[in-house]
């Protein structure tokens, strides 16, 4: 009778095992598919994040750069201008040359600084004049620098120092990539001064506007002629043509 009661208990209970087994055994399966899934999702978005910061990051980095290369840009415009006056201080002589006490030379102001809407005296002698507009330029003050050379020309129009004026006009011209202007001021140099100490520089700036505005053939024939000379000069037109020829 115990046994027959066993036995049935045991065909009961059966199916309930059963049952429970096939939950046990596949709860890891469901559990896994359920936590995988948001933790897939998960790490997809933190990947993308990392990925936008990382380019972010690139982006504030070039700009940065971009802000520095046109920082240093600025500096070599500004550098140029610095070497053209150096270049005239080591050439110039000769008749046109400034007197020791004016000459061409940037030196530390003993007197306050010329502004530009400074009227000099109609008695002032033209070394006066030409190095109160010179003063201007090499201050940086380009456009008082224009008007006091003008001024000087309108005085001295045929003086020691109309070509100089001539050529800083021109220079600034070119500067300010006013090139029909500049190509007027030294076309005028050279023809109204050609014995003048400008002239060789005169002509190698001719030509770069020559070359700046398209006009290659000439610039080459022009800088060639100018790299046959022995003044400072004909090693700038010598390298142009190097450089660009």
């Amino acid at each position: 009778m115990l046994k027959n009661l066993i036995a049935v208990a045991i065909l009961v209970a059966a199916p309930v095992l059963q049952a429970q087994v096939r939950v046990v055994e596949s709860s890891p399966q469901g559990l896994g598919s359920g936590v995988a899934q948001p933790g897939l999702h998960a790490s997809a978005e933190s990947d993308v994040y990392s990925q936008i910061r990382a380019l972010q990051e690139e982006i504030a980095i070039l700009r940065g750069l971009l802000e520095e290369q046109n920082h240093q840009l600025k500096q070599l415009k500004q550098l140029q201008l610095d070497n053209y006056m150096d270049l005239d201080r080591r050439i110039s002589g000769g008749g046109a040359s400034v007197p020791t006490t004016t000459r061409d030379e940037p030196s530390k102001p003993t007197k306050p600084s010329i502004e530009s809407n400074l009227t000099i005296p109609d008695s002032a002698s033209e070394a006066d004049v030409y190095k109160a507009a010179y003063d201007l330029l090499n201050q940086k003050d380009f456009d008082g620098a224009v008007a006091a050379f003008k001024d000087h020309l309108n005085r001295f129009p045929n003086g020691n120092f109309a070509s100089n004026s001539h050529y800083w006009l021109g220079k600034v011209a070119m500067l300010k990539k006013d090139y029909p202007q500049a190509r007027t001021w030294f076309t005028e140099l050279i023809a109204n001064f050609p014995d003048a100490p400008k002239v060789p520089d005169a002509q190698l700036d001719l030509g770069k506007v020559y070359f700046l505005t398209g006009e290659k053939a000439k610039a080459k024939s022009l800088l060639t002629e100018v790299a046959t000379g022995g003044s400072d000069a004909a090693r700038l037109a010598q390298k142009f043509l190097t450089d660009n020829f």
